[in-house]
């Protein structure tokens, strides 16, 4: 994803496969996480915990990515 560029899904852990950066992720009950995503890591399992099942759409927003520097990565720069 770009920064600034936001998605909707019923699956956060699906969509953010392969992203660095930082994301805010707001559920559909309104809650906001922030999820950070690094190189060569992944998110194994990310589950509604609710009682119902999930029937509207998450909100995922890229609200920064890291940066480089001479092949030394700094923490991230935001938008």
């Amino acid at each position: 994803m770009k920064l600034n560029e936001s998605i909707t899904t019923y699956d956060v852990a699906e969509a953010l496969q392969g992203e660095t950066g930082k994301f805010d992720v707001t559920s559909p009950n309104g809650e906001r996480y922030f999820v950070t995503c690094q190189p060569g890591h992944s998110i194994v399992s990310l589950e509604w915990a609710g009682a119902e099942p999930n029937q509207q759409p998450f909100l995922v927003r890229k609200v920064s990515q890291p940066i480089t520097t001479e092949g030394r990565s700094k923490r991230s720069v935001a938008a």
